[in-house]
């Protein structure tokens, strides 16, 4: 990985910089505005805004002086050690439902990025693969799952009871609309359509009332359910830093609002994975930062 701060033309390499200055255990913060930058890195072309470009693996990203820039160093957390991490993890926990071979994607995902000082809202935990890696992590008392079917939310409260967990279960969609579901599909809808059930729906008022969390991160497990979310609650990206989440879409129009009213609020991507299915396949597993 190479980091550089310039124009087009002309650009300083600071990579080294950054890891002596900026970076605090495995992650590089570059402060936004242009001036700041320059204090650091001084400037390679005076008298024009300049950016920070990031090159890594093929792939170019580039920030502009409005972000805020946080860059998780992969070569001190490659892939082995966050396989060995998750191996450790597993190896202290049970399941009575389930088992952890499946979801390990996220798993990965939330081994490399949370650091254990977050604030988590899951939205759609199933029987709890990933909520018992997630609680293992970060402090359980500020954390919270959400899991609208009945019959797996007693079998993730089972899982998460005899590992001895403390984090919340919410059992219920969030949604400030009617939901119904059908297999994993769950669709906004004011009749239950043949096939269907009702699903219990909290607002993201009432469950902020309720647990009295300022979430700042979001993992979302939730069967294309978070383009009706953002939709109805766009303040739920209030105070959110880091998004963990699978694009379990069936409409690509769906993510591509997402990905736009994210970028617009001044979120990036910092990992993406292929797999999965529909047409998010090139990116089904993805973290974005801001």
């Amino acid at each position: 990985m190479n980091i550089y701060y310039g124009t087009y033309d002309k650009a300083f390499d600071v990579t080294d910089a950054c890891k002596l200055l900026l970076k605090e255990k495995n992650t590089i913060t570059i402060p936004s505005g242009d001036g700041e930058r320059a204090k650091i890195f001084g400037d390679p072309n005076p008298g024009f805004l300049k950016r920070i470009i990031v090159k890594h693996d093929g792939k170019t990203s580039e920030y502009n002086e409005t972000i805020t820039v946080s860059i998780t160093m992969p070569e001190n957390v490659t892939e082995n050690d966050v396989e060995n991490r998750l191996k450790q993890i597993h190896s202290t926990l049970k399941m009575n439902h389930g088992n952890f071979y499946n979801e390990l994607p996220e798993q990965k995902m939330a081994v490399r990025y949370l650091t254990g000082n977050e604030k988590v809202l899951e939205l759609g935990a199933n029987v709890g693969r990933n909520s018992l890696i997630i609680g293992s992590i970060v402090n359980q008392e500020q954390f919270v799952t959400l899991e609208c079917d009945e019959l797996t939310v007693k079998q993730l409260t089972e899982n998460r009871d005899i590992n001895n967990m403390k984090f919340h279960i919410e059992h219920a969609a969030l949604s400030s609309r009617k939901l119904i579901q059908k297999g994993w599909d769950t669709i906004p809808s004011e009749v239950l359509q043949e096939g269907y059930q009702w699903v219990n729906t909290i607002t993201l008022d009432a469950l902020r009332n309720k647990y009295n969390i300022d979430f700042d991160t979001l993992v979302l497990d939730c069967e294309g359910a978070f383009y009706y979310i953002l939709t109805d609650m766009p303040t739920i990206l209030n105070n959110i830093k880091l998004i963990i989440m699978e694009n379990d879409y069936h409409d690509i129009t769906h993510k591509n609002y997402i990905d736009t009213i994210l970028k617009q609020n001044g979120f990036y991507v910092e990992y993406s994975e292929p797999g999965g299915w529909g047409p998010c396949t090139e990116r089904f597993f993805e973290v974005w930062k801001r």
